[in-house]
């Protein structure tokens, strides 16, 4: 069963604020802003979270509910209070999710502070070449003892998914679902066996969950905190992988991409423009190397 935070009681009271409504931004403002919950002037009026009190009591038994299901799941909850919250994910400022969920070695998630944490993205449509390249390079890099994040989606996050395992390796899937939801449905298999491999499936989302377009480019940007490096293996000039390198970009974290495969193929647009604009270097395979 996994170990929940100290404060049970804390961990409610977000869970609660979060189901009456209240805001990501004014979730992270009362439980990490220590100002927050501090009155301004002494009189005697209630402050911070303090304010929420009726909201909180109306939305409890919601909240007891849900931590039920965790714990029958087998999910593990990351408040962002918990000393267990990646520090990675700070770099989000107000945009860091103030409650995780996380299922497999929770472990592997704590030690992207001292690990290398490489990302491996991609269209879902890559050329043979692309998928193969993918795969090895992901393969190769978790036997150095790299940890391989990616998407669990199509083509190159589950060809880097599947390098990482048979490389008895590490790898997490940031997935833009509940945790006991799979997208896609045919990568259930896939997603046990990352859980069962010692891996790790994280989302900011509440379990039931089901996909959608927004969230999907949400989950990029987790994937760009959590990274130490990003590899693009294949994308096109519109294709999604283009958000996770904004953030990237925004977070400065180092972007690299996949040269041509000697074919003129629409797969590598992205990675041409990358490329020729200096905004990623060509990998060369050392790039994770200490």
């Amino acid at each position: 069963m996994p170990q929940q935070p100290n404060s049970e009681v804390q961990l409610l009271e977000l869970l609660a604020l979060r189901t009456s409504g209240i805001s990501s931004r004014q979730l992270l403002r009362l439980f990490l802003d220590s100002e927050a919950t501090q009155p301004e002037l002494p009189l005697g009026l209630p402050t911070g979270i303090e304010c929420y009190r009726d909201n909180i009591e109306r939305a409890l038994p919601q909240a007891k509910e849900e931590l039920a299901r965790c714990l029958k799941s087998n999910t593990y909850l990351l408040p962002c209070f918990s000393s267990e919250y990646p520090e990675a994910l700070r770099v989000l400022g107000g945009a860091q999710p103030p409650l995780l969920y996380a299922r497999g070695n929770l472990q592997l998630l704590l030690s992207v502070a001292t690990h290398r944490r490489l990302a491996v993205i991609g269209t879902r449509q890559p050329s043979h070449e692309g998928l193969a390249a993918a795969y090895r390079i992901a393969r190769e890099e978790a036997e150095k003892g790299a940890i391989i994040l990616s998407g669990l989606a199509y083509g190159c996050d589950a060809a880097a998914h599947r390098g990482a395992l048979d490389a008895a390796g590490r790898t997490i899937a940031l997935i833009a679902t509940g945790v006991d939801r799979t997208h896609p449905e045919g990568h259930q298999a896939l997603q046990e066996e990352i859980i069962a491999s010692g891996g790790l499936v994280l989302s900011e989302y509440p379990l039931g969950t089901p996909v959608d377009k927004y969230r999907l480019i949400a989950r990029n940007r987790l994937q760009a905190a959590l990274s130490s490096a990003l590899l693009v293996i294949e994308c096109g000039l519109k294709s999604g992988t283009m958000h996770t390198v904004r953030f990237a970009e925004r977070y400065h974290r180092p972007i690299y991409a996949l040269p041509s495969h000697g074919r003129d193929l629409p797969s590598l647009e992205g990675n041409k423009l990358l490329l020729s604009s200096g905004r990623a270097k060509p990998w060369t395979g050392r790039e994770m190397e200490d």
